[in-house]
């Protein structure tokens, strides 16, 4: 048993000098951009290498997982042999390196692109003829970091041979000794699958954790690259699109906004509430019908609403990044777990903070769900107010987190604590499934057609309660409310009759087609509150999305800077209103009465508003349209692959 135990030992060793080269490596990342991270002293990069330890180490196991078995299997004496000795030492060497010398080369590579390289970047350099070309200047100008690999090969060859240099023991393993090492095997192994998905959080160690243990500076040092191309790899990015020469793009779409003539700032409260599951569908007053949100339809009367809006896709994680950063999700992976989720965004809550806005970001979820809490830090909300701050699970939902009426009223208590003007966003949970009801309430909200009509009825009177409760308040008529959906939900089948008690109440079938098509699966409710002032009431019929959100309010408060938004304000009249979706593959662009989806290399189908079932296709009747919607989508695309895949979202200033 020593003997198995020696073994173990040796592993422990091979480790720690991995995490030690690891430790190292990220030193050097930190001193070779020490002018990008002026204001990190040396005495917050101990505390953050401590901290990257804990991704340093899921590398480690991920990727050195045979290395291990080889060491814990209950062999005898053919741990011994020479050629299996070689053969741990050849994987120790050959994969470490390769590691190390990745987190090397990215520490250069960091000072052009400013992020953590992510799977995209090995798209870039195995299939771009640029990188084939930029190679040898690399190599030159860097000539010292094939010092340093061959260095790491001969440190790890020494340290590696001076571990392994044991005799092999003459001996018979008793089926006792068998069961000891096999237990510790599966021991150590299952201490490995902890290592590997960084502890016992709800989710794997993604990069958004590094969000959560410090500000968005430190997080480059906090990560290591091999981590980040090994969480992105199988998540797609954008392609890389170029229809235009870059000084025609503002023609056909502009990204870079600045109010003309702004007036003096209006510093008024800012309050974002985003409904969870909120399709348009369930709104009466959107529809024509009593529908399932009574103090959403009496609240629509009083405020700016926006008749034609749609969301950036069909999940939460796409929303909020969506409406903070005005830039929606055209790939497949939701932005804050893509490849792009370490990129430099122009938020909502900066720029309000640049206004000395305090602000708060308020989520009744586990925290960790959805890699919110870290994310929203790292847009640069101050405070995060989840599951864990509430402090009574006595409102806890068993699924989720803590039901909306209660959390409601808890974010009116924690906002009359914050100094205006403040900038707080909640984001609703009840009307998620399984829909679950706090049990007092279990008879009062009727079912429909479907089971998230209860919940909805439920959420929709939560919002009535904060809203009455919130009027008490001194900030309540400095305040600009915004009240969206995050994402349409489950849309009834057209003829649906059912057998709940509110069978009967339901949109026309037309409008349940249109909420099938692949413009109208999007549509969800928007509101703009402003309290006791009646100038911004009425209705915006034109198209509007999440990512117009920003702009918007940045537009109502007459900020006078200059930033990067995918959206437009509602009251910006030259602007190209329209909704961008990523649909099975394809791009889609909402604009007026039409919607066109594009391949990415050609337009595919034009389709009416009216046209519900999308079974019209307009493409070679109306050409002209067709063009139009063709170059607006384009430009956008253009602008959105160039600037997600340089990291070039915000404004650069000398």
């Amino acid at each position: 048993m020593k003997e198995y135990i020696g073994r173990i030992y040796e592993l422990l060793k091979r480790i720690g000098i991995i995490l030690l080269f690891f430790s190292l490596s990220r030193l050097f990342f930190y001193l070779f951009n020490l002018s990008l991270f002026s204001d990190i002293g040396f005495a917050h990069i101990l505390r953050i290498m401590v901290i990257g330890l804990r991704f340093d180490l899921s590398v480690i196991v991920y990727f050195n997982i045979l290395m291990i078995l080889m060491h814990i299997l209950p062999l005898g004496k053919v741990y011994y042999n020479k050629y299996y000795q070689r053969t741990i030492n050849f994987l120790f060497i050959s994969i470490n390196t390769i590691l190390i010398s990745i987190n090397l080369s990215d520490s250069v590579f960091y000072h052009f692109t400013q992020k953590r390289s992510t799977i995209d970047v090995l798209k870039f350099i195995f299939i771009s003829d640029d990188a084939i070309k930029l190679l040898p200047r690399f190599l030159l100008d860097y000539w010292y970091l094939g010092i340093f690999v061959v260095a790491v090969v001969f440190v790890l060859n020494k340290l590696s041979k001076k571990i392994g240099q044991r005799s092999a023991h003459e001996f018979k393993t008793t089926f006792k000794q068998f069961v000891f090492k096999a237990l510790t095997m599966f021991i150590i192994l299952g201490f490995c699958l902890l290592g590997a998905r960084g502890g016992i959080q709800l989710r794997p160690l993604s990069m958004m954790h590094a969000t959560t243990s410090g500000p968005a500076k430190q997080i480059p040092i906090i990560l290591n690259t091999p981590f980040t191309l090994m969480t992105t790899y199988g998540h797609g990015g954008i392609s890389n699109y170029s229809f235009f020469d870059e000084s025609e793009l503002p023609q056909y779409y502009n990204v870079v906004k600045q109010k003309s003539n702004p007036g003096n700032f209006n510093n008024r409260n800012v309050v974002i509430i985003m409904l969870e599951s909120f399709s348009k569908e369930y709104v009466g007053s959107l529809n024509n019908y009593k529908g399932y949100t009574p103090f959403l339809d009496s609240l629509l009367a009083n405020s700016l609403a926006f008749t034609n809006a749609f969301s950036s896709g069909y999940r939460s994680m796409d929303a909020i990044p969506t409406a903070l950063t005005s830039i929606p999700c055209l790939i497949d992976d939701p932005i804050i777990t893509s490849v792009y989720g370490n990129n430099k965004y122009t938020s909502l809550a900066n720029l309000l903070k640049g206004k000395s806005y305090e602000t708060a970001f308020f989520h009744g979820g586990t925290n960790g769900t959805l890699g919110l809490d870290g994310f929203v830090r790292f847009l640069g909300f101050e405070k995060y107010y989840g599951r864990t701050e509430y402090g009574n699970d006595n409102d806890y939902d068993n699924y989720w987190g803590i039901y909306d009426e209660p959390f409601l009223q808890f974010m009116i208590k924690k906002i009359a604590d914050m100094k205006e003007p403040f900038f707080a966003m909640e984001f609703t949970l009840s009307s998620h499934y399984p829909y679950s009801l706090p049990k007092k309430y279990g008879n009062t909200f009727k079912e429909g057609p479907l089971r998230i009509h209860k919940v909805v009825r439920y959420t929709d009177n939560s919002l009535r309660r904060f809203f009455d409760e919130a009027k008490g308040e001194k900030w309540f008529k400095n305040t600009i409310f915004i009240i969206s959906a995050d994402h349409p939900a489950q849309s009834v089948i057209p003829g649906t009759k059912g057998n709940f008690d509110d069978a009967d109440n339901l949109p026309d079938n037309r409008l349940l087609k249109y909420y099938k098509n692949t413009s109208g699966r999007y549509a969800i409710p928007i509101l703009i509150y402003q309290p006791g002032d009646s100038s911004l009431n009425g209705i915006y019929d034109d198209v509007f999305q999440q990512s117009d959100i920003m702009p918007t309010i940045l537009d109502l408060l007459n900020f006078d800077g200059k930033y990067i938004a995918f959206g437009n304000s509602a009251f910006d009249t030259a602007a190209a209103h329209a909704a961008f979706h990523y649909v099975n593959g394809l791009y889609q662009i909402t604009y007026k009465d039409y919607c066109l989806l594009f391949n990415g290399v050609e337009p595919t189908a034009l389709y009416l508003k009216d046209d519900v079932g999308h079974s019209n296709n307009l493409l070679e009747k109306e050409p002209a349209i067709a063009l139009k919607l063709e170059n607006i989508l384009k430009a956008y695309l253009q602008e959105y692959s160039h600037r997600m895949r340089k990291n070039d979202l915000q404004i650069k200033t000398k």
